[in-house]
C-alpha cells in the first residue's frame, strides 16, 4: 500500500501539464483571463477533447520571462 501512496505522490509531483483552473490559481487572474491568454497565443496550449491543457514546461519559461522561440 506504501508503494501506491508514494508512486502517486510522485506522478503528481512530476506533472507534465497545468489546467486552466490551476494557471488562474498560480496567476491570481479568472480563467476566463487564462482562456483568453491562451487563445490569444500568449499562453501556448492544447485541447484535449473539450479541455485546455498548457504545457507546464512552457508556461514555466514564459512565466519566468524566458524566450520561448
Amino acid at each position: 500500500m506504501a508503494d501506491i501512496v508514494s508512486t502517486h505522490s510522485k506522478a503528481v509531483s512530476e506533472k507534465r501539464s497545468y489546467s486552466v483552473a490551476e494557471v488562474a490559481e498560480i496567476l491570481n487572474v479568472s480563467k476566463r483571463s487564462v482562456y483568453n491568454l491562451c487563445a490569444n497565443g500568449v499562453i501556448k496550449s492544447v485541447k484535449i477533447g473539450t479541455k485546455l491543457r498548457i504545457s507546464k514546461k512552457t508556461f514555466d519559461e514564459w512565466l519566468d520571462g524566458e524566450d520561448i522561440r
